[in-house]
Parts: structure tokens; C-alpha cells; sequence
């Protein structure tokens, strides 16, 4: 063979070498760091679900300072179509009925919550109903976040901002740049799923009736209807009473919330601002919510399971709330001061010591609701006062469920002012709580109340 055309052929053999042993070596390469590459993002993404778990808030900052994370990009940011600002602003004009807004001096605040489009304040201002308010927004330093942004008290005891990147805290004044409340931390209400699937929105507790056991027999009623969180506001209530309720709060299933009396007003307008609270502080965090009194136990009747059952088949989307029917029972005694017993819980438990009922309101008349807070723009004492667009309310029928309302005849002079509109619905008769239910509920009562008080003291002054 020329020798010539020998090295030609051992070199183009050579390069066809270094060819395949480059693309070989290029491929394993690619192949590892595309291997390594997923095996990071599984640690990442295993890191990041325990994060979550962890330290919520770390995660609520990463997500704000993302790309791609301005509210208004949000499919749920758009109310009805429009801006939810702008909605606001249209429904808020429209409560003015061409009237100019009030003025006001001040706005005290109870509450800020952060959800993903907006922050949503609680505040307890008396008259301040449709006044044109400023948010004020500040970061973890304190330091003023500007400009203002004009909203409104609308609905009543709300009122609703825009957010603002690094926003920690948050307050409102009457005025684009005069004196704010002072300011106050942010709920978070961003994550998503529900952390309970039932709770209940207590109306404020007050007046100087003994609470020792009413408290515990309206949360273990409710336990049984498959509650598992209790969110209660005081506006009275003594030591002693206040006694079992922080034990509630020690095993996690009650939040208090005392209200702290600023100005003058009937207690019916401190309903209405626990119950506004409560939509703002149960909404993406419970996934339905009861809002009631003290003295008034839900019930299902001819349906075989429990409230949540019932609410378990609900998968109407349109349905944002489900309403009950009112009886009456006559509850004619104050409650005893002290325990001193289960004896004394077996006479004086009120699901067992009173009997006389009066026929059921008719259909809207003082009823109440379970409502999912999400759909809910402003909670009245016995229902939804406004919805957000394409939402509504479901009644049941009493053979459906009801409500029993162990109404004292004393308190509000009620025997003599509303007992005879309540006649008129029908004759009275004798009615039982459910056996079903009745001995787990005293066991439960009894227990409690033992834990509580069998070695109270009351500390001396």
C-alpha cells in the first residue's frame, strides 16, 4: 500500500475517533446534568413543600416578590367583570343614593387581613358607614409606604386596599396625609385549601348571666355537628365564666376575640362588627361558617347525619349559604352562678331543662345561616346582608333542619315584647334536643366543666 495514502487513511480513522468519543462523552455528560438537574429540582421541590409546611410566611414573601404576581393578573381579581376597586366604588355610590359621604374624625381598626387581590380591614367605628377613608401602608420597619390609596367604609366595618409591595402593616386614616390609627399587622389569609371544614362565628358574649355553662354546652353541641373551630367575641363577661372559655382556647379550639369599647352604641351594632370580623377572619380559612348566638343550637331534623354531612352533598357552587328556620324554646330562669356539680348540670344543662316551644318563624323571619365566607361582601346578624355576584342563599325547610333557640323571657324584656308576634306563628307544644345526641352532650359538658372548676379559685382583688 503507498505509504502516502496510508497515514491519510490512519488519520481520517483518528478523527473518526475523536468524533464518536466526543458525541459519546457530550451525551453521558448532558445526560448527567439533566439527571442531576431533576434530582435538584425534586430536592427543591421537597425542600420547598416542607418550607411551606414550616414557615408559611417565608413563603408568603417569595411569592411576592416573584415575577408575575400582581393581583390584578389574578382570575379572581375581576369582580363581576370590573375592576373590584371600581365594583366597590359603583356599589359604594350606590349606597349613597346621591347623598355626599359623612365625615368623620377617626377610624379604629380591630383587625387587617392579606388575602391574594386585596387587604380587607375590620374596624369598629361607630358611623363611620360609607366614609371616604385612606389606607396607609407600612413596612416591617414601621416606614410609611406612600402614596395613600382613598378607599371606603364599605361595607360597613370593612374597609378595602389595594396591596402594596412590602406592606407589613397597614392602617387608616380619614385624611390622604393627616394622623392614622394606630397601625396594625396583617392576617394571612394568602394560602390556599381550608384549614377547617366548619367553624363557628359566635356573636359577642355580654350581660351579667352566668356563661360557666352555656359556654361549653353550645361548643359541645357543635362538636357534634362536626365543628372543630370556634371563633368567640366578648364584650362582657366575668372571671369566673371567662374561666372555661381560656380553656378552650388552651386546647386549640377556640380564638377570642374582647372587644374593646371605644364609643357608645347598642349591642346590636357589636353583632355587626364581629359578624363583619368573622367573614373577613373565617374566609379562606374555614370553609363554612356559622353565625349565631349563645343561646341558639342548629340542627338537622329529618336528615339522618350531621350539619356537616348535610354540607358534604352540597356541590351546587352557586350556593354560598344554607339557612335555617327559628323555634323558640322558653327559657324562663338565669343560669346558676357556680358549679357545684353534675347533678347540677343534669337540672340546669338548658337542652335539658326546657321543653315549651313555640311553632317555627315563617321563611326569612330571624333565621340563621351557614355561609362560605369567600361569597359573602357583608354578614348581618341573621343573614347575608350583600353577596358577591352569582351567589345565593338555600333555605331548608324545618323538615329539613331548624334552629333551637333557648330564648330567655327576662333579657330584653322579650316575654313581653316578642312573645306575643311569636304566638302568632302557631300553638306552642313540648319539644325534646335529640336523644341521639343528648347523653353525649351532657358526658361532654360534665367533663369539661369538672376540668375546669372542680379546684377553681377565684383570685381575690
Amino acid at each position: 500500500m503507498n505509504p502516502r495514502l496510508f497515514k491519510i487513511a490512519l488519520f481520517a480513522v483518528f478523527l473518526l475517533t475523536l468524533f464518536f468519543v466526543y458525541n459519546f462523552n457530550a451525551k453521558n455528560a448532558n445526560t448527567v446534568l439533566n439527571r442531576s438537574f431533576s434530582m435538584d429540582a425534586a430536592v427543591i421541590e421537597k425542600t420547598s413543600s416542607v418550607d411551606r409546611e414550616q414557615n408559611s410566611s417565608d413563603i408568603k414573601m417569595i411569592g411576592k416578590s416573584t415575577e408575575g404576581n400582581d393581583p390584578k393578573e389574578l382570575p379572581n381579581y375581576k369582580i363581576d367583570g370590573m375592576d373590584r376597586f371600581e365594583w366597590y366604588s359603583k356599589q359604594w355610590k350606590a349606597q349613597l343614593k346621591g347623598q355626599p359621604p359623612p365625615k368623620v374624625e377617626e377610624v379604629s381598626l380591630l383587625r387587617a387581613y392579606e388575602y391574594d387581590v386585596e387587604y380587607s380591614i375590620s374596624t369598629t367605628s361607630w358611623n363611620i358607614d360609607n366614609a371616604i377613608v385612606y389606607c396607609r401602608y407600612f413596612d416591617a420597619d414601621g416606614k410609611e409606604i406612600l402614596p395613600a390609596f382613598q378607599s371606603y367604609s364599605f361595607p360597613q366595618y370593612v374597609v378595602n386596599c389595594e396591596k402594596r409591595h412590602g406592606t407589613k402593616l397597614i392602617s387608616v386614616s380619614t385624611q390622604e396625609s393627616n394622623s392614622y390609627s394606630y397601625p396594625i399587622p396583617l392576617v394571612d389569609r394568602t394560602m390556599k385549601g381550608y384549614k377547617y371544614e366548619l367553624s363557628f362565628c359566635m356573636a359577642p358574649i355580654y350581660g351579667k348571666e352566668a356563661k360557666w355553662l352555656l359556654i361549653p354546652e353550645i361548643i359541645e353541641h357543635y362538636k357534634l355537628q362536626g365543628m372543630t373551630h370556634f371563633y368567640f367575641y366578648v364584650f362582657h363577661i366575668n372571671e369566673y365564666d371567662n374561666a372555661i372559655l381560656e380553656d378552650y382556647v388552651r386546647t386549640g379550639e377556640v380564638e377570642v376575640t374582647y372587644m374593646l369599647e371605644r364609643s357608645d352604641r347598642e349591642l346590636l351594632y357589636w353583632q355587626h362588627v364581629a359578624y363583619r370580623d368573622c367573614t373577613l377572619r373565617s374566609r379562606h380559612e374555614s370553609k363554612w361558617s356559622l353565625h349565631a348566638d349563645i343561646d341558639e343550637r342548629l340542627l338537622m331534623t329529618q336528615y339522618p347525619g350531621t350539619i356537616l354531612d348535610y354540607l358534604r352533598t352540597v356541590t351546587d357552587n352557586s350556593i354560598g349559604g344554607i339557612q335555617f328556620r327559628q323555634q323558640w324554646i322558653m327559657k324562663t330562669e338565669f343560669m346558676p352562678e357556680k358549679y357545684e356539680g353534675d347533678e347540677q348540670i343534669d337540672t340546669w344543662a338548658p337542652t335539658l331543662r326546657w321543653h315549651n316551644s313555640s311553632a317555627f318563624g315563617p321563611p326569612g323571619h330571624t333565621v340563621k345561616c351557614i355561609v362560605q365566607a369567600e361569597k359573602v361582601l357583608a354578614m348581618w346578624t341573621h343573614m347575608p346582608r350583600m353577596w358577591y355576584p352569582g351567589f345565593r342563599m338555600h333555605e331548608l325547610t324545618p323538615e329539613e333542619g331548624i334552629v333551637r333557640h333557648y330564648r330567655d323571657q327576662q333579657m330584653w324584656n322579650w316575654g313581653k315584647v316578642w312573645l306575643k308576634e311569636v304566638l302568632q306563628f302557631g300553638p306552642m307544644n313540648l319539644t325534646d334536643y335529640p336523644e341521639k345526641y343528648q347523653q353525649n352532650l351532657i358526658d361532654a359538658v360534665k367533663k369539661r366543666v369538672k376540668y375546669v372548676y372542680e379546684h377553681y379559685n377565684v383570685r381575690e382583688e
